[in-house]
């Protein structure tokens, strides 16, 4: 969703969504479970459409895909929309503005520590 089709509370209640999914799927995971499980909410902004909720299976590839830090850090998403985050969760975010986006665009990963 672009700024100029929605406001930030439509978008904010959007992103609750997915992080209620998430936490779902976080906790429907077995106590034990053989190998690797974590759950994160990829968020695409301003184009909230393009997010999802991943469920990763191998902890290399949730670190590659995170970074090791937030690089738009002390930047948060989660302020930019209002919301509360469980302290369990991490927030990352990547500028990925390409030469010809009209907008900046960032990847958001809101998940479980890896």
């Amino acid at each position: 969703m672009e700024d100029n089709q929605t406001t930030i509370e439509i978008q904010a209640f959007c992103v609750m969504q997915l992080l209620r999914a998430a936490k779902y799927l976080a906790d429907a995971a077995p106590d034990n479970p053989k190998g690797y499980y974590r759950v994160a909410c990829l968020l695409t902004w301003p184009w909230l459409h393009r997010s999802e909720v991943t469920i990763f299976y191998s902890q290399d590839y949730y670190k590659g895909f995170l970074g090791e830090q937030n690089s738009l850090a002390p930047e948060r998403i989660s302020e930019k929309l209002g919301l509360l985050l469980p302290q369990s969760l991490i927030e990352h975010g990547h500028d990925v503005t390409q030469p010809d986006d009209e907008t900046t665009v960032q990847w958001w990963c809101l998940g479980q520590q890896a």
